[in-house]
């Protein structure tokens, strides 16, 4: 079940760097990815640095949108995480 949280909440979860998802979505097309390298480069606003390379799926729609949703797993969800890390958006849909 996803949730929101405080931002006070989110930073704790962040800092330690945690594998989260990033979900993105053009021309109808959504996408979820597995990003293992970030870091929070503000407080206020809240700023996150992430390297996406060009050659993954999602970049394109990040590229195109300026726009994502990151999400923090839990653990019960680690084999699904795995399993998104491994697969392409461009030949499955990962939702």
């Amino acid at each position: 079940m996803k949730k929101s949280l405080a931002l006070s909440k989110v930073y704790g979860l962040l800092e330690p760097g945690p594998v989260v998802l990033v979900t993105t979505s053009y021309k109808d097309k959504d996408d979820i990815m597995t990003m293992s390298w970030h870091t929070m480069m503000d407080f206020e606003p809240p700023i996150i640095g992430c390297v996406i390379s060009n050659r993954n799926f999602s970049f394109n729609a990040l590229n195109k949108t300026n726009e994502c949703v990151i999400n923090i797993p839990t653990n019960e969800l680690a084999k699904k995480v795995v399993g998104c890390g491994n697969t392409s958006g461009s030949h499955i849909d990962k939702f």
